[in-house]
């Protein structure tokens, strides 16, 4: 692993997989980490009678980063729910620097995803 931490966050539908296609770049100079969010991929869903909401999701996301070690501030990236994510991780301090990108970005953080 080379570099500051990088997480991606991939959008609705999707998985970790969609950014394997610019991975190998970015590991030129980072060190990535991509997510599956709760509920896609392999990562299981948030607990019963808990919203899939930005905010619920980006305590998942946090619960998952200090399991592996990382600490606060990382710099995150997501593509629509992904970017939503990012964005209320910057809120919250979790996260050094946000990119996001798409629609879902722009939704209430208590909207349901």
């Amino acid at each position: 692993m080379a570099g500051r931490p990088l997480v991606l966050l991939h959008g609705i539908g999707m998985s970790h997989a969609v950014w394997n296609p610019v991975t190998p770049y970015l590991r030129e100079s980072r060190t990535v980490i991509s997510f599956d969010v709760a509920g896609f991929g392999a990562t299981p869903p948030l607990p019963k009678r808990v919203p899939p909401t930005a905010a619920n999701l980006v305590d998942a996301l946090t619960h998952s980063l200090r399991e592996i070690g990382l600490a606060d501030p990382v710099d995150v990236a997501g593509n629509s729910l992904g970017g939503a994510m990012a964005l209320e991780a910057a809120r919250r301090g979790i996260a050094r620097s946000a990119d996001p990108a798409g629609v879902a970005a722009f939704l209430a953080e208590s909207t349901p995803i």
